[in-house]
């Protein structure tokens, strides 16, 4: 299976997801010249280039570019299940069973590998220190956080509920979430045989406060100092926005000073001076 994971760049990204797409194509121009050969129609390799295009590749009309609205059928652009040949839905329920157990017993075994044990006993010893961290900590909560691809963190500070998610290098925080009204289809393994199953979940969303890329000062590589990364960033707007002395006494302060300030001397906050 592709690993986007572990591409860094855009042009990486961008590389492996043509040659999927490349991969997809061909593997799928093959199964409809089949089709049409079955059905004994002539041309069937021409038909299948023909098929794919008109109702794949769809492009804006001014610029060329490929268009990603959802709207379109689409191509896979990873070998995610073989291009789609060997999904779920392609197996017997038995099929399923085993394929499930197998992957199971695969990743049980990886767990008790020497590797494994060091992997978890890492991420114990990271937990714990974030723990830790966090006992020290007044009005902060958080709820959930891990992952890789993305790497997300839900949870509080002082009473502000927050979401924090980093992808490919780049990340955002999202201050003060509420119900958006949009819902996804999340897809779950049935544990007894790997069958998909799927249910609506809503989404949440906040006021973005705060974005960059993980090259920032202070980002840390540990869950703790990421942690405390994300709840300096939240505590450092909160300031910014609580802060009366750039807007309400500025024009004194500069006047006593006897120039413009480009920061404000209290909360750090950028002021313009135009």
């Amino acid at each position: 299976m592709v690993d986007f994971a572990h591409v860094r760049s855009e042009a990486e990204y961008r590389e492996q997801l043509e040659h999927a797409r490349a991969e997809a194509r061909r593997r799928y121009r093959d199964h409809l010249a089949a089709a049409f050969e079955l059905h004994r129609c002539p041309q069937p390799e021409t038909l299948a280039d023909l098929a794919l295009k008109a109702l794949t590749d769809w492009r804006y009309i001014d610029s060329g570019e490929r268009c990603r609205c959802g709207c379109h059928p689409r191509l896979p652009e990873s070998d995610f299940h073989d291009y789609g040949f060997d999904c779920v839905c392609t197996r017997t329920p038995e099929d399923r069973r085993r394929s499930w157990q197998k992957w199971r017993q695969g990743l049980a075994a990886i767990w008790e590998s020497p590797e494994g044990q060091q992997i978890k006993a890492d991420a114990q010893t990271a937990e714990a220190d974030l723990q830790a961290w966090l006992a020290g900590q007044s009005d902060v909560i958080v709820r959930s956080h891990g992952g890789w691809f993305p790497e997300e963190w839900t949870g509080e500070v002082d009473g502000h509920s927050f979401y924090f998610c980093e992808r490919r290098g780049e990340w955002r925080i999202e201050l003060d979430l509420r119900p958006s009204g949009r819902f996804v289809r999340t897809l779950t393994e049935d544990d007894s045989d790997g069958a998909g199953q799927c249910y609506e979940r809503e989404l949440d969303e906040g006021d973005v406060i705060a974005s960059g890329t993980i090259d920032v000062e202070g980002y840390g590589s540990t869950p703790a100092q990421r942690a405390d990364f994300i709840i300096d960033t939240i505590r450092v707007h909160l300031a910014r926005q609580a802060c009366t002395l750039h807007r309400d006494n500025l024009p004194s302060i500069q006047a006593s000073l006897g120039g413009v300030l480009s920061w404000c001397p209290a909360c750090g906050t950028r002021l313009s001076t135009s």
